[in-house]
């Protein structure tokens, strides 16, 4: 089975950020009327932050720290809401989001606050062999962030090969994915395999809809997803660190005109809307919600299960 290269793709690199989110040149005069749709966008990702631990500890307070004084005088401020002021300020979420767009309005507040990147940032390389003339191939690394997946490719795979889990729907989609030799008179497409060498401390899955999905196109698709993925097997893996695995611990979608997310918080799982949250239980709660409220989530948020310690020793290691 062949799968068009168009129904996986890295998420856009940092540099192609959207300019209709983007407002960093936004005139001060001119007071900005925001949208309720956006706002709740970004609501439901930064809730979606916060159960990242490396953004509850030392990326959070470093940031607040260099950035209070700038936004408010009042020290009783939550340090997250500090952040929130400062996204409504210099993001543009003047119109609602396109559909699918979650996504860019991550990345626009990645390139908000760089010192984020490195902790979603993926360094992939692509390498193969010709099938056709054995010539090596590696081609030039690039940046993502994540990767965005066609929600009706997970439920081709899912019909095809039933036993197959989500990473491994992921790695078969990227595989038939294919590239041309680059030795002259050879052109040959192949398949080719994705190498990395870092894990970063959070992992993005996008999930692409059209939109006009029945009842059980919602339920076998969300059916498919995981709380849990061994990067490893979405990748070849090349660095030394044995915590290849990654939990989900949140999800944004659109509903109606606002944003919900569902989060994994105190060992069970709540749905965020507006101010208000409702406790949902386990995962099957969670797949039956979507069900009943025709839930498309957009945007996955993945952590690294590496142990607490660990992780805040590594970071250290890296200051």
């Amino acid at each position: 089975m062949e799968m068009d290269s168009s129904e996986v793709q890295e998420v856009e690199k940092l540099e192609e950020i959207d300019p209709d989110l983007s407002d960093s040149d936004t005139e001060e005069s001119e007071e900005k009327i925001l949208n309720d749709t956006s706002v709740s966008a970004l609501d439901m990702i930064l809730k979606s932050l916060w159960n990242i631990r490396v953004f509850l500890s030392t990326l959070l307070m470093d940031y607040v720290q260099e950035a209070h004084q700038s936004l408010t005088n009042d020290e009783s401020v939550p340090p997250q809401d500090i952040l929130r002021i400062f996204l409504l300020n210099n993001l543009s979420l003047t119109h609602p989001l396109e559909a699918n767009s979650v996504s860019k309005l991550f990345l626009n507040i990645l390139e908000l606050i760089p010192r984020w990147n490195s902790h979603f940032e993926l360094n992939e390389v692509a390498k193969t062999i010709c099938i056709r003339c054995k010539t090596d191939m590696a081609y030039s690394g690039e940046r993502s962030y994540g990767i965005i997946i066609n929600a009706n490719s997970l439920r081709v795979f899912k019909s095809a090969f039933k036993d197959f889990t989500l990473e491994n729907i992921i790695k078969a989609i990227r595989i038939n994915v294919k590239m041309l030799c680059d030795k002259e008179g050879c052109g040959k497409r192949n398949y080719v395999d994705t190498m990395i060498s870092n894990l970063p401390s959070g992992f993005i899955v996008a999930l692409q809809w059209e939109n006009n999905e029945t009842e059980k196109e919602i339920f076998d698709t969300a059916s498919v997803l995981a709380t849990e993925i061994d990067i490893s097997d979405i990748y070849r893996y090349e660095g030394d660190s044995a915590f290849t695995k990654y939990r989900l611990v949140a999800m944004v979608w659109s509903h109606g005109d606002l944003y919900n997310c569902v989060a994994y918080e105190n060992n069970r799982w709540v749905r965020h809307f507006c101010s208000e949250m409702e406790v949902i239980g386990d995962w099957d709660g969670v797949l039956t919600i979507f069900r009943e409220l025709h839930i498309r989530p957009e945007i996955l948020f993945f952590e690294n299960a590496m142990p607490r310690d660990q992780m805040y020793s590594e970071q250290g290691s890296e200051d």
